[in-house]
């Protein structure tokens, strides 16, 4: 999803919904087709993982800087994304 100038990928995470920049830090492809589980997703194309409430580059080593995040609610069957710039 595009907002501004903004490429943001969101999820459901079950107790909600989660947005965040859509890339991956590792290399830059897209995150959205990622698989979601535990509340983090993981790159479609090399496995990085990503919390998807505080954005943070998860690894077995621990919790890194990540993705910005951004607030995200539905109303009226829509999904709005907050940016602020």
């Amino acid at each position: 999803m595009r907002v501004a100038d903004h490429n943001i990928a969101v999820f459901d995470i079950g107790s909600g919904l989660a947005a965040v920049d859509n890339i991956c830090l590792h290399v830059g492809n897209p995150i959205d087709d990622g698989f979601v589980s535990g509340g983090c997703v993981t790159c479609p194309w090399h496995g990085w993982r990503y919390d998807l409430e505080t954005g943070e580059h998860v690894t077995t080593f621990g919790r890194h800087p990540g993705l910005r995040t951004y607030p995200v609610r539905e109303e009226g069957g829509e999904v709005l994304v907050e940016v602020d710039d």
